[in-house]
């Protein structure tokens, strides 16, 4: 007979899985169409449960989407705020980084793709986007002044434009080229890369170029080992 604290530890695995269920048939849901068409009684059918189980776990549909997507950043957070490793070499970490978080970008399409709809009317979904990006973007000023410090990066730059310039440049292309899966992210990746690059860096001969790899057996959210390593 079970003990009380696995019962305890089974409701829980359940209660996350018919939480992860409804997410999911959202996601579905909205794959033929966009996230205002969505409707509760539209995800509790597809996740084969009864509608009232559905307010168990989220208030309304915005409510699950903000799940999803707090769900995502706190899976990746290692990789927020830090394309960089602080490694010997910071054209590399840049790389790698990028690389990671276009993973990310294509395994999450349709989630993001949702995200960047509700964003532009709904306040909660924006303001946590936002907060992420600002993340990311603090992250990069605060590496590009200490690698100014060591003059690999030009010290005339202004590190606050530039950061917030190559930011936002990089989420726009992502959502562009796969929040709608229909780039190969190592491709993207490849491009950015690089951008950063000449930005940061300025034109060099010294570290060859990225090349975009075909590996359709990465894990989702593994960052595909770029070449040169």
């Amino acid at each position: 007979m079970p003990t009380s604290l696995e019962r305890r530890h089974n409701r829980r695995r359940r209660h996350e899985r018919t939480r992860l269920e409804l997410i999911e048939a959202a996601l579905n849901q909205a794959s033929a169409g966009s996230f205002k068409d969505l409707t509760v009684e539209g995800i509790t059918r597809e996740a084969g449960v009864a509608r009232s189980a559905f307010y168990v776990y989220f208030g309304d549909k915005e409510e699950l989407l903000l799940g999803a997507l707090e769900d995502l950043i706190a899976s990746h957070q290692n990789r927020l705020g830090r394309c960089w490793l602080k490694s010997d070499d910071p054209r590399r970490d840049i790389e790698r980084g990028i690389y990671g978080m276009s993973r990310v970008y294509a395994d999450s399409s349709e989630l993001l793709a949702l995200a960047g709809e509700a964003a532009t009317y709904d306040e909660e979904v924006r303001e946590l986007w936002s907060t992420v990006l600002e993340t990311i973007t603090e992250g990069t000023r605060e590496e590009i002044e200490r690698l100014q410090g060591t003059g690999a990066i030009d010290s005339s730059l202004d590190p606050e434009a530039l950061s917030e310039g190559l930011v936002l440049m990089t989420e726009r292309s992502f959502q562009v080229h796969l929040a709608q899966g229909q780039s190969n992210p190592n491709d993207v990746a490849s491009s950015l890369t690089r951008v950063w690059w000449a930005a940061l860096f300025g034109p060099s001969s010294a570290t060859p170029a990225p090349e975009a790899e075909e590996d359709a057996s990465s894990e989702p959210g593994t960052p595909v080992a770029p070449p040169n390593e």
